[in-house]
C-alpha cells in the first residue's frame, strides 16, 4: 500500500511539474508579441468589419492562443473567438440592422449602460411587403431613433414592469378567510389550567388548534402593484431595444390582403418569420392597414396575437417572440414615446442650462434710499394731521394676491388702450364685408368700375381737345360736359363740386331770363360747339 502510493504521488507530482514548464513557455511566448492596438478610426461595417493596424497576430484572428478551437464544440466556439473590433464611446458612425449588435464581452461586460447596437449608430429596418412570394427583394429601409431602438438593456427594469403588468391581469382576489372570531363556535375557555400540569389555554378555535384558522387570513384585495410612470415608458424602449438587437422585430407595408383563407396569411408570415416561428405579435394602426380579410385569417392561428398600436405594452412584447409592426403603427408607435414626456408635462420647466431654478437674483444697493429718506424725513417733521390723511387717503389695500399690499387709488393708466399701430393704411370699410355680397353684384361693380374708367378717359381726351379754342368756348364746353358727367378726372371731389354748383346757378338765371326757346336758333338748330342739355 506503500509503495503503490508513493508511486502514485510521484507520478502526479512529475505531471504537475511538466504542467507548470509548459505554463512558463507560452508565457514566455506571450509576452514576446506586441501588444494589441486598435485603431478606432478605421472603416466599420455593420457585419462587424474594420481595417485596423494593431489587431491579432496572423492565424490567430478568430480564436485565442491558449485553446484549440478544433478540439471546442461548434455551439462553445463562439466564447472563444476574438472580436475583430472592440466597441467605444467615440465610435464611427455605423448604419445597423436588426441582430447587427457589438462584440459581445464588451456587451456582457457593460450590459447596463452600453448599447447592444453601440454608440453613434444609424439604425435602419427594412420595410417588407406582406403579400408577395418569397423571391421579391423589393425591400425599403426606414430609419429609427436611437433614443427608442438603441439603449442598453436593462432586465431589472423589464422584471419590475413584467410583474406590474402580471398582477394587474391577476386582478381582484376574491379569497377570503376568517379570523378566529368570525367562526361560528362558543368563546368559552376550553379548559382550565389549574393542578393540570400543561400550558394555558384559550379558546378552542384558536388559531393553530382549529382548522382553517389563521392568524392572518387573506381578504379580497387588488393584487396590482404600484409603478411610476417614468419607468414604464423606459421599459417599453428598452424592449424594444432588445427586439431590435436580437432581430424579433420586422416591419410590413400593410395587412391587406385578397384572400381570407388561412393557408395564405401562414405562407406570407413564413415568408418573413421563417418556418420555425412558434409566437408572433402583429400589430397595425387601426382600419387603414388591415382589412377583414386579414382579421378572418389569423383568428385560427394559435401562436399569432394581433394586436392594435394603442394596445401594445410590455408584457405582450415579452409574451411573444417575434413582433410585426406595419409602417403606419411603427410611426405611430414612434410618434407616441416621443411626445409622452410632453404629454405628461416630464419637460424641464425653468429655461436655464441646467433645467434648475434660477438664483435669486441679489439687491441693488440703496434701490430703497429713497424711501428711506422720505421714512426719515416724516419721522423728524412736526406733526401734521391734515397731510397725514391726505396720504391716508390715497392709498388702498390691493385685491391682487401677488404684488404690493397697497396701490394708489387713482391709478394714472387705469384707461390706457392699448392699441396696434401699422405702417400700411387701414383697409376701406367695404373690403371687410365684401364676402356679404353676390357674385352677381360683385361683377356688375366690377362693370361699373370698367365704365367710369371709360368715362374718365373719354372726358380726358375732350378736355384736351377743348383747350385748343378760346377761353371762353372752352368754359361753355366745359359745363356743358359737366352737365353729361363727362367732365375731366383729375379734379378732385371739391372741384367738381363747386363747378356743379356754378352751372346749376347758370342754369337758374337762363331759366328766369328766358323760356325754353332759348336755346337754340329761331330754326330750332343748335350751335356746333354746344350740345343740348341732359334731361
Amino acid at each position: 500500500m506503500t509503495c503503490s502510493g508513493d508511486f502514485a504521488e510521484k507520478g502526479k507530482n512529475a505531471d504537475m511539474h511538466l504542467e507548470r514548464v509548459e505554463r512558463l513557455e507560452r508565457q514566455d511566448q506571450h509576452e514576446r508579441w506586441e501588444p494589441l492596438y486598435v485603431d478606432r478610426t478605421g472603416s466599420t461595417t455593420c457585419e462587424g468589419d474594420a481595417d485596423h493596424v494593431g489587431e491579432a497576430p496572423p492565424g490567430e484572428e478568430n480564436t485565442f492562443e491558449r485553446v484549440n478551437i478544433k478540439e471546442v464544440p461548434d455551439e462553445y466556439k463562439f466564447i472563444f473567438e476574438r472580436p475583430k473590433h472592440i466597441a467605444h464611446v467615440d465610435d464611427e458612425p455605423v448604419v445597423r440592422r436588426p441582430g447587427c449588435i457589438i462584440d459581445i464581452k464588451t456587451l456582457l461586460r457593460n450590459n447596463w449602460t452600453f448599447p447592444a447596437v453601440g454608440f453613434n449608430s444609424k439604425l435602419e429596418i427594412p420595410v417588407y411587403k406582406f403579400e408577395c412570394s418569397p423571391d421579391d427583394e423589393n425591400i425599403k429601409y426606414v430609419s429609427v431613433p436611437n433614443d427608442i431602438f438603441g439603449l442598453p438593456i436593462r432586465p431589472d427594469i423589464l422584471h419590475k414592469c413584467y410583474y406590474f403588468y402580471r398582477t394587474a391581469l391577476a386582478g381582484y382576489t376574491e379569497r377570503m378567510q376568517l379570523y378566529k372570531w368570525e367562526w361560528p363556535g362558543s368563546t368559552k375557555k376550553y379548559r382550565s389550567q389549574k393542578k393540570s400540569g400543561k400550558a394555558r389555554m384559550n379558546w378552542r378555535k384558536t388559531c393553530g388548534r382549529y382548522l382553517g384558522v389563521k392568524n392572518h387570513p387573506l381578504r379580497p384585495f387588488d393584487q396590482r402593484t404600484k409603478i411610476n410612470r417614468k419607468l414604464l415608458w423606459r421599459g417599453m424602449k428598452i424592449i424594444l431595444s432588445a427586439k431590435f438587437a436580437q432581430d424579433q422585430i420586422k416591419v410590413v407595408d400593410n395587412f391587406l390582403i385578397k384572400s381570407h383563407k388561412t393557408k395564405y396569411a401562414v405562407k406570407y408570415l413564413r415568408n418573413i418569420l421563417g418556418n420555425n416561428c412558434n409566437s408572433a405579435l402583429l400589430v397595425h394602426e387601426g382600419k387603414t392597414d388591415v382589412n377583414d380579410n386579414f382579421f378572418w385569417a389569423c383568428a385560427n392561428i394559435a401562436s399569432v396575437k394581433r394586436e392594435n398600436v394603442q394596445g401594445v405594452n410590455i408584457y405582450n412584447l415579452l409574451k411573444y417572440r417575434f413582433v410585426v409592426f406595419t409602417y403606419k403603427a411603427l410611426q405611430n408607435l414612434t410618434y407616441e414615446l416621443k411626445t409622452y414626456p410632453h404629454k405628461m408635462k416630464w419637460l424641464p420647466t425653468c429655461a436655464t442650462p441646467d433645467s434648475c431654478a434660477a438664483p435669486v437674483p441679489e439687491k441693488v444697493k440703496n434701490w430703497d434710499i429713497t424711501w428711506k429718506e422720505k421714512k426719515r424725513r416724516n419721522n423728524f417733521a412736526f406733526f401734521d394731521k391734515e397731510a397725514l390723511k391726505k396720504n391716508i387717503e390715497e392709498w388702498k389695500w390691493s385685491s391682487d394676491l401677488k404684488g404690493a399690499l397697497k396701490v394708489k387709488k387713482k391709478d394714472p393708466y387705469m384707461n390706457f388702450i392699448l392699441t396696434k399701430f401699422s405702417c400700411h393704411e387701414p383697409l376701406p370699410e367695404f373690403v371687410k364685408y365684401e364676402y356679404l355680397f353676390n357674385v352677381e353684384d360683385s361683377l356688375e361693380g366690377a362693370h361699373g368700375d370698367v365704365a367710369a374708367d371709360a368715362a374718365a378717359d373719354a372726358g380726358g381726351i375732350l378736355e384736351e381737345m377743348l383747350k385748343e379754342d378760346d377761353e371762353d368756348d372752352c368754359l361753355e364746353g366745359r359745363s356743358a360736359l359737366s352737365a353729361l358727367g363727362l367732365g375731366p378726372a383729375g379734379n378732385d371731389r371739391g372741384e367738381v363740386g363747386r363747378e356743379g354748383a356754378h352751372d346749376d346757378a347758370s342754369d337758374g338765371d337762363s331759366d328766369a331770363d328766358s323760356d325754353d326757346s332759348s336755346y337754340g336758333d329761331s330754326d330750332g338748330e343748335y350751335p356746333d360747339e354746344e350740345l343740348p342739355p341732359s334731361a
